[in-house]
């Protein structure tokens, strides 16, 4: 008996249902096996958001290069000083003393520290009388016999220290010598550099305790030829003055004065500081024989002055009571013996006690150095 026809309905319901279900089945399989084998083969495996990259962190800046200290050399050993930057004149001081030794009751180390610690990545070479005779011997010993002969020992050292800057260059510094600046301000620019000398004493003149030039600035053939020609006549040191016009800084100041009146300066490029830089006192004030106020303003405005140790001249009262007169004699004349606060030039007119003269390398007047 056939089955009733209700029952043949649900039965094919259940059956068209059923292989919906295995073709939506079958579907999803497919579906999904697409899915995995599309991911798999793709360079991108991972759903997941990939974060963008980040900028690397700056790396710390390098610590500062040290400071240069400035060395010491013997003038035995080699040196390898640059010049400044703009000037020829190389970072190399010169001082000299008799052995090498720092005679401690003269000159006060700090002096030398602290001319040191104002100019770093410079050298410093020491000479003694051994080595500037060498120096002459080797390099120039056409002039050997006249540095031997010369009765002095301040004579021979004031005509080592032109050899010794003509063969190196550089800055001589007598020991005495205080700074309170560097030298490239002064020096840049530049291929010889010397001062006015404050004053009017018998040591008027070109400053030879402090002084500046290139290798073989040809300035110093003029003052080779002077030191010759001086030491040919006899160059005698009976007195401070002989000393001053045979090697020391009157000798200098003529040099200057022949180039200058030659109009050449300028073309050597010869540089004249007035004296309030290098030289601002004159040995009454450091002696404290002038206004201390006045004589601190000047040290205060300059670069580096003198102490005035002198130690080739005795110390003695006696040995400066004549220059000392002649001082007070000139500022009475002038009318400011009260004040202190002017001098008398060699023309009679009155300037300024601290400020000195300067007299350009263009001016046509030889000026009383």
């Amino acid at each position: 008996m056939p089955p009733p026809p209700r029952r043949v309905a649900r039965r094919a319901a259940a059956r068209t249902q059923a292989c919906a279900c295995l073709g939506c089945f079958a579907f999803l399989c497919q579906a999904f096996a697409f899915v995995n084998f599309y991911y798999r083969s793709s360079p991108t495996t991972s759903a997941t958001a990939v974060p963008l990259p980040t900028a690397r962190p700056s790396p710390p800046p390098p610590p500062p290069s040290p400071v240069p200290k400035t060395s010491k050399i013997s003038a035995a050993e080699p040196h390898d000083a640059k010049p400044l930057s703009s000037s020829v004149i190389p970072r190399l001081v010169h001082q000299s003393w008799r052995d090498g030794g720092f005679p401690k009751d003269l000159f006060n180390w700090r002096w030398q520290k602290g001319l040191l610690d104002l100019n770093p990545g410079w050298q410093l070479m020491t000479w003694t009388d051994a080595s500037s005779r060498e120096l002459i011997a080797k390099e120039y010993p056409w002039f050997l016999p006249t540095y031997d002969a010369y009765p002095a020992y301040i004579q021979r050292c004031d005509a080592a220290r032109y050899f010794i800057l003509h063969h190196h260059g550089g800055v001589y510094a007598d020991l005495d010598i205080e700074c309170s600046k560097p030298f490239a301000p002064v020096l840049e620019g530049h291929r010889a550099v010397f001062s006015y000398k404050q004053g009017t004493n018998m040591s008027r003149g070109l400053v030879n305790a402090l002084f500046a030039s290139e290798p073989r600035h040809p300035l110093w053939s003029t003052v080779f030829n002077l030191l010759k020609a001086r030491g040919a006549a006899g160059a005698s040191a009976s007195t401070h003055v002989d000393v001053v016009r045979s090697t020391g800084p009157g000798l200098l100041r003529e040099a200057v004065l022949e180039l200058q009146s030659k109009g050449q300066l300028d073309a050597m490029g010869v540089h004249l500081l007035e004296s309030s830089v290098w030289h601002p006192i004159m040995p009454e004030q450091k002696r404290g024989r002038d206004l201390s106020a006045l004589t601190a303003a000047a040290i205060a405005a300059s670069h580096c002055y003198h102490h005035f140790v002198s130690s080739w001249m005795t110390h003695d009262k006696e040995r400066h009571q004549s220059t000392d007169k002649q001082r007070g004699a000139s500022l009475s004349a002038g009318g400011s013996a009260a004040s202190g606060s002017h001098r008398t030039s060699q023309n009679g007119t009155t300037v300024p006690l601290g400020q000195g003269t300067f007299v350009s390398a263009r001016s046509n007047r030889s000026p009383l150095l």
